[in-house]
């Protein structure tokens, strides 16, 4: 072997730079609530008319963190995406919707980390939520591609953590009990995004996953809209509009192969069943 080859690093592979690129982000997201937490900001109170509702906004370190962790690891995906040889080589024209659940996610990681006093508590939150956003980080990576070996395993993670992201936030925005205008549009915000990556717009076109995507909001915000009529628990609502979520998705993407059957008809309407149960269940639970 020369001594020009001997010299010559051998070239990384894509995979190893995500995942180090991964890693990195992962420490940037740990660590960022973490200086937040010792740092106490002054606060800032703000009133708004939205859609003909007062609205009263404070702004503390809590929502800093709010809006800072979402932003940070939707730059941090962006970054690790643009590893990708489909993504170089200009085979993805847009990445942006892969920014989606995992900006969801560290959504739902900043706002139940304010809610936590416990600092343990607070420590393991902050430690599962960044092991799921690095899971969810690499799934999304490896979806990329068709042909990516671990493809069917990645879809199947990334389809799983985007429903548990989708329970929790509406969970969340249904415990607000705020007026329909509020918890309907911020229900319609969270489901169109989540639907819009789960319809993999990079392989079915982004103009018919879009149109897919806001369908199924839609339906969900207006499913919202209807159950602020009902005395039931966070939990329930929240079953039955995640239960609206999965069925509207499931059906558009059968639809969408042609695949819309009896037996996949009889599947959408078990689950129906096991969810309606669930949220009777639920129903009284605070």
């Amino acid at each position: 072997m020369s001594e020009e080859a001997q010299a010559t690093p051998a070239k990384r592979k894509p995979e190893e730079i995500a995942r180090e690129r991964v890693m990195i982000l992962l420490a940037l997201v740990a660590l960022t609530p973490v200086a937040l937490k010792v740092v106490e900001l002054p606060s800032r109170n703000l009133s708004i008319t939205f859609l003909g509702s007062a609205l009263s906004i404070t702004f503390t370190t809590a929502s800093l963190l709010i809006v800072m962790l979402p932003a940070l690891v939707c730059a941090g995906v962006d970054w690790v995406l643009r590893a990708h040889p489909n993504v170089q080589n200009g085979g993805v024209s847009f990445v942006f919707p892969f920014w989606i659940a995992p900006g969801f996610m560290a959504l739902l990681m900043a706002l139940l980390l304010t809610r936590i006093p416990v600092w343990p508590v607070w420590v393991m939150g902050l430690l599962v939520g960044a092991a799921i956003l690095g899971m969810l980080v690499l799934a999304e990576y490896s979806v990329i591609s068709l042909q990516d070996s671990g493809y069917a395993v990645a879809r199947l993670a990334l389809t799983a953590i985007t429903y548990l992201i989708a329970f929790g936030l509406l969970v969340l925005v249904y415990g607000t009990r705020e007026r329909s205008v509020i918890t309907a549009t911020l229900t319609f915000a969270i489901i169109f995004g989540l639907a819009l990556d789960l319809m993999s717009p990079h392989i079915i076109g982004l103009r018919q996953a879009a149109v897919y995507a806001f369908v199924v909001a839609l339906i969900t915000a207006q499913m919202t809209w209807a159950l602020n009529y009902w005395n039931i628990s966070n939990w329930s609502a929240a079953v039955l509009l995640l239960a609206v979520f999965y069925l509207l998705v499931g059906l558009a993407q059968q639809h969408y192969q042609d695949r819309v059957t009896g037996p996949v008809l009889v599947e959408f309407a078990v689950v129906a069943a096991i969810a309606i149960l669930a949220a009777v269940m639920l129903a009284n639970v605070r």
